[in-house]
């Protein structure tokens, strides 16, 4: 009797205990549901929130100001600063902050420039480079800090070979042209009549390649319309950077070493060096009846011996100006519109005589 009796209880006493044990398994779990329900509901409404946070500070936060740069190998020059207002004025008119600089005829002065342009964030540089041969670092560096660059006026190396987009004149087309005017007017005035000796002065830096184009450009005109024909007609005056003083001295050696001449053609690469011959030629007491000078640029070098009446000097004319907001045009478009940049953009020249000088955009009247 005993045993039944304790063997109903221990049943009971089982079946309330897995009673007990089943209803806190079941609380618990829902419990745990519940709870993971509303972590989720409530990181779900965080990360809404955060997005809405991201989307409203993306909204309202300024977009970052587009900034290009210059750099210049030599800013105090009259075209550079042409060429430097014309870019900052394309930028004011676009809303792009401008930045400027001079290398002032530095290599390592340029690569200086070029690492404080890319501190400051500049999306584009415009460069017209000390030398061609420093566009392979320059571009390195720029490409790997996401800069664009355009060169100016003088080719550029580009570290992933070829040259880097350019801006600027042909050289040799336009050297070509002027040559052909030289030429003409060597044979209107009848400078190769028999008893006469002729030899051409070509000024430049040997050192800088784009100068050595503009020369070919020149000998070459010069030889298919004159008799010049020979290398010893030609002489070559050599200068540092083709800057009027050097070309004065270098031209004045040439000059004096040849008293057998009797008529002077000079190609000058720049205006500097065409208007040095004629220093050293009205040093040297040679009259302009006896020489023709050949400038390029048509600056205030240039317009203020065209101004005194110099029938005996003529430059190619160029257009600082347009060479800057064309340079400044291609950094734009390619960085706001993804236009692809073109490889080279050339700039014509216009002849400039004692006739249609005040045309030239640095002209300005006194």
């Amino acid at each position: 009797m005993n045993k039944k009796i304790f063997s109903l209880v221990s049943g009971i006493l089982i079946a309330l205990l897995a009673l007990t044990l089943g209803v806190g398994c079941k609380s618990s779990a829902g419990a745990s549901t519940t709870n993971a329900k509303e972590t989720t509901t409530a990181a779900a409404e965080t990360t809404a929130a955060a997005e809405t946070t991201t989307t409203a500070a993306e909204t309202t936060a300024p977009a970052q100001k587009l900034k290009i740069g210059y750099i210049s190998k030599f800013l105090n020059h009259i075209w550079f600063l042409t060429e430097a207002d014309a870019i900052k004025k394309f930028c004011e008119e676009n809303g792009v902050e401008y930045l400027q600089a001079d290398a002032e005829m530095d290599d390592q002065k340029m690569l200086q420039k070029v690492d404080e342009m890319i501190a400051q964030g500049v999306n584009g540089l415009v460069i017209c480079a000390t030398s061609q041969k420093i566009g392979v670092p320059i571009t390195e560096k720029c490409a790997k800090a996401g800069v664009a660059v355009v060169a100016i006026d003088d080719f550029m190396d580009s570290y992933q070979g070829g040259l880097v987009p350019y801006v600027g004149l042909s050289n040799y087309g336009v050297c070509y042209t002027g040559a052909e005017q030289l030429a003409k007017l060597a044979n209107e005035r009848d400078f190769f009549k028999e008893g006469n000796v002729v030899k051409v002065i070509n000024i430049l830096s040997t050192k800088i390649p784009v100068l050595v184009e503009r020369v070919k450009g020149h000998n070459d005109a010069l030889t298919k319309n004159t008799p010049l024909k020979f290398p010893d007609d030609f002489l070559t005056a050599d200068t540092e950077q083709a800057f009027l003083e050097e070309a004065l001295v270098s031209t004045n050696a040439i000059v004096s070493a040849h008293p057998e001449v009797t008529h002077w053609l000079v190609t000058g690469t720049n205006d500097d060096c065409a208007v040095a011959a004629i220093r050293t030629f009205e040093e040297l007491g040679i009259d302009k009846s006896n020489y023709i000078s050949l400038g390029l640029g048509g600056y205030d070098l240039a317009l203020e011996e065209l101004a005194k009446g110099n029938d005996s000097f003529i430059s190619m004319g160029l257009r600082a100006d347009l060479h800057g907001r064309n340079a400044a045009q291609e950094l734009y478009e390619f960085i706001v519109n993804k236009t692809p940049m073109k490889e080279k953009i050339e700039v014509p020249g216009t002849l400039y005589t004692v006739d249609n000088y005040k045309e030239s955009p640095f002209y300005k009247e006194k």
